[in-house]
């Protein structure tokens, strides 16, 4: 029963996507179809998160190659973000394609993501993991591509690149874990061993950066984060959230299982290599921030503001230390949250007003209340304010980074600080242009988003501010995880 659990959410979405698209099914029944798939999914995945004891499954054909699927700490929470994630966007997604000329194809190859990510944060092994990780790149590819102009394309070949780019440090990893007889497996079996190691030290090190900038790309870390900018300006508001929200987040998952389950926190701390991270992700942070700042079209304006939030995430991880690890999971629930809010509040602008650029947005804000309620609630936690869970996971990435006993530890803090200022900066301008316009607005109607939109967006929104204002449990929980991973 338990390893049928495993399977179910990785090909029902799957097995079900093609089916109905092999009905040719349109309108109201697609809709209802691609939803159900999704929710039942969704909450398969969740049941192997909360079950104390999950299954496992093997199929090994040499030590190095195996397949290999279980649920661990780390699946755990990335199963539930992807329950929580995925059906809302979808339903918000029934309302904005609504007179897409092929809503069937986005829904085909959004469902299929779906069991494959659940196949990724189920990946028991380096093998497993990059073999889904590569199919969630091909998959994801069409949602950028969507509306196949010039600038689609020219978008999703950058992405392709990229994140072809960024695999291929990752399976130079693979070939070196194998040379040296490991067999990367993910579970409490531990790093590489210094036995295997001896000799190689130099060369492991090297090749241990390279996949953790490899697996960086996917989340946007410098100096192979273009095309998150390129990308989203040009892919439907419901594609964007999930790139930002959850197809990032997988590059932060390869990361954590390369430092906790390849080379080793004790290994990596106090390394070149760690230092080397800290100074990446701390100026992706800052360049992130005020490219967006600079930014006036909104949906690339909330790119930028991904490329500078997931690194706050790598830098949390990359400290190695108990609240950074804490700060780092924190901040992959929260920005997840956060940041689908933010793209499909801009969504619903765009959907209803066709306007783009921050500036020609004076008065949405009385015209789409709701909408720009959820933006405002989203961007407060973004910014890192209380009682928002921003605030929480903030908190804990500044305490990782002055736990880490470096002699230069308070310039984490320091830039944390600097980017929550330009994030006030780059999102509190559109609550303002929309909020308080000045006196030579004239009042319009009402162009408020469906409730489609603003459901998904309501809940986020609220989650926000409940799990920021009641997130013992979930700290608990992550505390208890950080001393078995470090």
């Amino acid at each position: 029963m338990k390893t049928l659990l495993l399977i179910l959410p990785i090909l029902l979405p799957i097995a079900l996507a093609l089916v109905w698209r092999r009905m040719d099914l349109k309108g109201k029944r697609l809709n209802v179809a691609t939803l159900c798939t999704i929710l039942v999914s969704a909450v398969l995945a969740a049941v192997n998160a909360l079950l104390p004891e999950a299954g496992e499954i093997s199929l090994r054909w040499t030590d190095m190659l195996t397949l290999s699927l279980r649920v661990d700490g780390l699946s755990k929470i990335w199963l539930l973000l992807i329950a929580v994630i995925w059906p809302g966007v979808a339903l918000y997604a029934t309302e904005y394609l609504e007179h897409d000329a092929q809503p069937e194809r986005f829904y085909l190859f959004y469902t299929i993501t779906q069991g494959i990510l659940h196949a990724l944060a189920m990946s028991g092994n380096l093998v497993t993991f990059y073999m889904f990780y590569e199919a969630m790149t091909l998959l994801t590819v069409p949602l950028v591509l969507h509306n196949m102009d010039k600038e689609a394309v020219a978008a999703a070949i950058k992405y392709l690149i990229y994140s072809v780019i960024g695999a291929s440090a990752a399976l130079i990893g693979i070939f070196f874990v194998g040379a040296v007889g490991g067999t990367g497996d993910f579970s409490a079996a531990g790093p590489l061993t210094a036995e295997q190691l001896a000799g190689k030290e130099g060369l492991a090190m090297g090749i241990f950066m390279a996949m953790l900038v490899g697996f960086g790309v996917k989340a946007g870390m410098f100096p192979l984060h273009g095309w998150l900018p390129t990308a989203h300006p040009v892919a439907p508001a419901p594609a964007s959230a999930v790139l930002s929200g959850v197809i990032t987040k997988m590059g932060v998952l390869g990361a954590a299982r390369v430092v906790f389950s390849i080379a080793g926190a004790e290994r990596l701390r106090g390394t070149w290599v760690q230092m080397a991270l800290l100074g990446l992700t701390l100026l992706t942070v800052l360049m992130g921030s005020l490219l967006a700042l600079k930014e006036k079209k909104l949906k690339k304006r909330l790119a930028y503001s991904s490329v500078s939030q997931v690194s706050y995430v790598l830098f949390g991880l990359f400290t190695l230390t108990e609240f950074g690890f804490v700060g780092a999971m924190l901040h992959v629930i929260f920005h997840s949250l956060m940041k689908n809010t933010l793209f499909m509040s801009a969504g619903s602008i765009i959907h209803k007003t066709e306007k783009t650029y921050v500036n020609e947005m004076d008065g949405l804000g009385r015209r789409m209340p709701w909408t720009y309620a959820f933006f405002t609630v989203a961007s407060l936690g973004l910014v890192g304010i209380p009682p928002t869970g921003g605030f929480i996971s903030k908190w804990n990435l500044a305490q990782g980074a002055l736990a880490t006993g470096i002699s230069v530890s308070w310039i984490g803090p320091t830039a944390l600080l600097i980017s929550a200022i330009l994030t006030a900066g780059y999102l509190f301008t559109v609550v303002i242009h929309g909020c308080f316009p000045g006196e030579e607005v004239k009042p319009e109607p009402s162009c408020e988003a469906g409730w489609r939109m603003l459901l998904p967006m309501g809940v986020y929104a609220a989650l926000i501010v409940l799990l920021g204002m009641f997130s013992g449990g979930i700290i608990t929980y992550l505390e208890t995880l950080a001393h078995t991973l470090l």
